[in-house]
């Protein structure tokens, strides 16, 4: 029972962790570009450094093509999603980001095998209603901010999707450190422009890349491949929760009546499809082993 129930209760601990990120997006006065890079490189400065402690730094042999595409997809996330909490509301952002997770259930059946209950169209169409109703331009939402969400929720989707398989088949921290080297690679300018910029902000990004992303990163990849993707879709619902709520309390952003109903509706929809799914493969593994 307990090898069953810690690994959703880490992911679920972990994605509340992270929805502090917006609070600290706000709060630093370098760019989504700049942030990006340096969040970046101080996680895969960390996770090299306990790869070479394990004796892993040569470039793996299987997973490549994952590592590197996950790498490329990784900065473009980050740049996308802060843009989001810069352009508009946190709630807005965070429940648009997240609407990806019930899409990652339905791509899941042609990337991952893994199959797609009858009624998660249903959850799905209930979830992007419950987004639409947060969605309210009378209360901060912003074209500008909806787009890059909606790009950010869209990467998000193929980037775990890549690095599921990838770091079940190398390990949480030699997947992580090489998917970094790669997004390293790709931010270089960014990360070098940000250095005489950080000023006073030194300890947030020092907090950002090392805590919310290097240690975290680790745990997060050790974690995920231990669920179906169903389920980690259920636990990500936690972060824009967390995001929500500090943001109100941080950043004196009352999400209103209108938005904790749509926040509701995305988080309640979202769960269904998960476990709906999850349901689903429980019966398709017992047909299999009867057949």
């Amino acid at each position: 029972m307990f090898d069953r129930l810690w690994p959703p209760l880490v992911l679920a601990g972990l994605a509340a962790s992270w929805g502090v990120i917006p609070v600290i997006v706000r709060e630093v006065g370098l760019s989504s570009g700049q942030l990006a890079a340096s969040r970046i490189w101080l996680a895969t400065g960390l996770q090299l450094l306990l790869l070479a402690a394990l004796g892993g730094l040569r470039f793996p042999e299987t997973s490549r093509r994952s590592i590197v595409v996950a790498g490329l997809l990784l900065p473009v996330h980050w740049f996308t999603f802060f843009q989001a909490i810069e352009t508009t509301r946190v709630l807005v952002a965070l429940v648009l980001v997240f609407v990806a997770a019930p899409a990652m259930s339905i791509a899941a059946t042609r990337v991952l095998g893994e199959p797609l209950a009858l009624g998660t169209g249903l959850a799905v169409a209930g979830g992007f209603v419950g987004a639409a109703i947060a969605v309210d331009p009378s209360n901060g939402a912003t074209a500008e901010g909806v787009l890059w969400a909606l790009a950010s929720g869209g990467l998000l989707a193929a980037m775990i999707l890549t690095v599921k398989p990838g770091a079940a088949d190398l390990g949480a921290i030699r997947f992580g450190a090489w998917q970094g080297v790669i997004a390293s690679v790709v931010t270089l300018p960014w990360a070098i422009s940000a250095v005489p910029d950080i000023d006073g902000d030194l300890g947030l990004v020092l907090f950002l890349g090392l805590g919310l992303t290097g240690v975290s990163g680790i745990i997060y990849l050790a974690t995920m491949h231990r669920v179906p993707i169903s389920t980690l879709s259920s636990m990500m619902y936690m972060e824009p929760i967390a995001a929500v709520v500090a943001a109100w309390i941080l950043l004196d952003e009352n999400p209103g009546g209108r938005g904790w109903i749509g926040i509701v509706l995305v988080v309640g929809f979202g769960i269904v499809v998960g476990w709906s799914n999850d349901r689903a493969a429980r019966l398709a593994a017992e047909v299999g082993a009867r057949v």
